[in-house]
């Protein structure tokens, strides 16, 4: 991948020590003042014109495009029919703006629904882009039968009363060829501008959507220098820091069903981070679904402003020296204050990392516990340990949270568990935090935009998952924390408190699903994964059944999965998990786990607040006192 001409080269900004920070920069007009102005360019002609166009904005951006469309027409005495559909999630928008209304007038009680199947694409992921219309359909009451279709990208439909057919439809999709950033071809959304006479058609041509060409930038413009950077640091962390920012005019919305939304921008956000990951692996012949690269931090935003012209900015820190950074001690890690405020930490929504410290080490005093600090981050932030160790041998319980920072119940459940473990006889260690960096870059990240999943701040400051650094080399920052409490109590259960997306997780440049993550595209409520030694199948099946037990017994949670379930079967292939007690669970043999039985909670948390957020983080406590019930059991 070699730098775009089309694009100005960085400048390198001296005003800070150490190695010069270099900086992209670029402005972009607006994708709806683009599509005006290629319609007041339009040749005069005799008769009203019809005009059909895709541009990936909200449907009031659109709406008011097409007013003023339709109002130029007027003047130029060619007024006809004016069309402005969504370039992004077409067929979702297709059916709520336009089939939605007809269903109702019509009465009608069921719809049927092809979506294409395209070479080379997968096959439900035109199925996927329709998501979450079944949850739509099942609140209005409406049947729905999706089936596969032609290889045409459109949708066709058709309504029905009474088993006979009072309409239908169809809506093409408009989509771009292109390489993904590992080098996979792949069709990506684009907007699309057709003009028709009564003579015939004017003009029918592509139109770039905002993100696109904000991707292109980064693709042809910045991406290329990090590849090369790649080169020149085989082995070591390839920059300190790349801050990616942009504001566009692209939707960023909630839906009202679930938890969903539809936000270009944070799609973007996700093809920045991942992206860029992808291409470092390929270009450092990394496997594909290795955590193990160490690019450096990623930070990336992308802010939506309706009806504005574009502009994005890339800020790269490079490394001072052809070095791993230092490991931080207790004499040379940098002051973290912690929160000493006083007041009853809430359960509502994610923790300051100071927050977790100063709670944690508050139960440790009032039960009597044992406060270590047995690592420190990347960055110098301390992992803090709960621990008590030596009543009685073996059968300890290891107890992590904060692994991936942007999954923030997580640590807060951490937390809270310690007064109950605190009452238990077996010997037992939590780490309420482990990815302390990951947790800064989080709180930072949710200022601008607090709905987005923000994976960026997922790993850790070098850019790799800690539990990947523990498999490959020597424990080194973090990672040092999990190896040493699990020896200090002689863990023989793991309870690994995670989250992931609480909505539709795309990558629209690279092939709409998350490449790698497929499975985790579509919510499907609070799933319990179940790792196990080979020999512990059978202790495995019997856990999973006690935490579903109690599980089911938190009756928000369990709706909560049966409509998540429902809806995201709609939309996919096969489920990776399986149902137990209604509830979704995965069981998986991984003979490199740290400890014969590990847990490994998914609450559905990234981006949700308030009662929801309290909701699961009850969810990850009732499984780690069915866990802990186990565990004492197999002790007694």
């Amino acid at each position: 991948m070699e730098p775009h001409a089309d694009w100005p080269a960085p400048i390198a900004d001296t005003t800070r020590p150490g190695l010069p920070r270099l900086i992209w920069e670029a402005q972009f007009d607006w994708e709806g003042q683009r599509l005006l102005d290629r319609i007041q360019s339009l040749p005069d002609t005799d008769g009203p014109l019809s005009v059909q166009a895709y541009v990936s904005e909200s449907p009031e951006m659109r709406a008011m495009l097409t007013g003023l469309v339709a109002q130029h027409l007027r003047g130029r005495g060619q007024v006809g029919s004016v069309q402005i559909r969504s370039a992004y999630k077409t067929g979702y928008f297709y059916f709520t703006e336009e089939v939605q209304p007809l269903w109702r007038r019509l009465g009608a009680e069921t719809l049927h629904v092809s979506y294409p199947v395209l070479p080379g694409e997968s096959p439900g992921r035109f199925l996927q882009e329709l998501y979450p219309l079944a949850a739509v359909l099942e609140r209005e009451g409406v049947r729905v039968n999706f089936q596969p279709g032609g290889h045409q990208p459109e949708y066709r439909a058709s309504l029905l009363r009474g088993g006979t057919e009072v309409w239908q439809g169809h809506c093409p999709v408009p989509l771009h060829p292109r390489l993904s950033p590992d080098g996979r071809e792949v069709r990506t959304p684009t907007g699309w501008l057709s003009v028709t006479s009564a003579k015939g058609k004017l003009l029918s041509e592509r139109l770039l959507t905002d993100a696109e060409r904000v991707w292109d930038w980064y693709c042809g413009a910045v991406l290329p220098y990090l590849l090369t950077l790649a080169d020149e640091r085989p082995g070591l962390p390839i920059f300190k820091h790349l801050s990616l920012t942009a504001r566009l005019s692209e939707p960023d919305l909630a839906l009202g069903v679930l938890d969903e939304r539809v936000s270009m921008t944070e799609a973007l956000e996700e093809e920045f981070y991942f992206g860029t990951l992808d291409a470092l692996k390929r270009r450092t012949h990394t496997p594909e679904a290795a955590r193990s690269l160490m690019p450096g931090q990623i930070a990336a935003s992308v802010i939506s402003q309706p009806g504005q012209g574009g502009w994005a900015r890339a800020v790269l820190t490079p490394w001072a020296g052809e070095t791993f950074p230092p490991e931080f001690t207790a004499a040379t890690a940098p002051t973290m204050g912690e929160s000493q405020d006083g007041s009853e930490p809430p359960l509502n929504r994610p923790w300051t990392p100071e927050r977790v410290w100063a709670s944690a080490r508050q139960e440790a005093e009032q039960n009597d516990l044992e406060w270590h600090i047995p690592a420190y981050s990347v960055q110098g932030r301390p992992l803090p340990a709960v621990v008590r160790s030596g009543q009685v041998p073996g059968g300890g319980l290891l107890v992590t949270g904060g692994q991936h920072a942007n999954e923030a119940t997580g640590a807060v459940a951490a937390v809270q568990l310690i007064g109950t473990l605190a009452v238990s006889p077996l010997p037992f260690a939590v780490l309420p935090l482990e990815n302390p960096d990951g947790a800064h870059l989080h709180r930072s990240l949710r200022h601008s935009n607090p709905d987005h999943m923000h994976h960026a701040a997922r790993y850790t400051a070098l850019g790799d998952d800690l539990e990947s650094r523990q498999r490959t080399g020597a424990p080194r920052w973090e990672t040092r924390g999990r190896i040493w409490a699990a020896e200090q109590v002689g863990a023989t259960l793991h309870l690994n408190l995670h989250g992931y997306p609480a909505h539709e997780w795309v990558r629209p440049f690279s092939g709409y699903a998350p490449f790698g993550f497929e499975s985790w595209a579509l919510p499907a409520g609070f799933l319990t994964i179940v790792w196990f030694h080979p020999g512990q199948a059978g202790r495995a099946r019997q856990l999973a059944e006690r935490i579903a037990e109690r599980l089911i017994q938190l009756g928000d949670v369990a709706q909560h999965a049966a409509c998540a379930c429902r809806a995201s079967a709609a939309h996919g292939e096969t489920p990776h998990y399986e149902l137990i007690r209604g509830l979704p669970f995965l069981l998986s043999e991984q003979p490199a786990a740290l400890c014969p039985l590990t847990v490994i909670t998914e609450a559905p948390d990234e981006t949700i607040y308030g009662e929801r957020f309290e909701s699961f983080v009850r969810a990850h406590l009732a499984v780690c006192e069915a866990a802990l019930a186990f565990q004492m059991d197999g002790e007694s």
